[in-house]
């Protein structure tokens, strides 16, 4: 009988061996599910990380576009051309080779430089918004002749092509 009892406690400490060993299996388990959990979790924060990256980069672009406007949009002076048509002229600047242009009223308010072109001896047309601005009028002429512009070696009264 003791040795049945010796047998049975040999047969007890395998099962209990067998069982550590299965919660051993166990914790293994859990251990790498966890791991898989935090690495999935990581690959997820750097990913957002790149995202909020490429959007940093895009607020920057945006916020540099907005400051090269505010520079350039004062180097226009808002001029009634027809009626109650509006466009915006450059001012005229010393040493500057841009020569003398309107801008479509429209663009400009949405930050955007277009510059209106002559469609007939009548019209300037925006080539973005196709905003038509009539240009052959009293007010157009008294325009032309307070720009001191002189396109083409000619007077301040044939600017615009006049």
């Amino acid at each position: 009988m003791v040795g049945e009892a010796i047998a049975g406690l040999g047969a007890l400490k395998t099962a209990f061996d067998l069982a550590k060993g299965l919660k051993d299996i166990d914790d293994a388990a859990r251990r790498n599910a966890a791991v898989i959990e935090l690495q999935e979790r990581i690959l997820a924060g750097q990913h957002a990380q790149a995202e909020l990256l490429e959007r940093i980069s895009a607020l920057e672009k945006e916020v540099a576009n907005f400051e090269q406007w505010e520079t350039e949009k004062k180097n226009y002076d808002l001029k009634a051309v027809h009626g109650d048509s509006f466009a915006y002229a450059n001012k005229p600047v010393a040493g500057s080779t841009e020569p003398p242009h309107l801008i479509c009223a429209n663009c400009y308010q949405q930050r955007k430089k277009r510059i209106l072109q002559r469609t007939d001896m009548a019209h300037l047309e925006c080539p973005d918004c196709k905003n038509r601005v009539r240009f052959d009028s009293a007010e157009a002429q008294s325009f032309r002749q307070r720009s001191s512009y002189s396109p083409r070696g000619g007077t301040p009264g044939s600017w615009m092509g006049s």
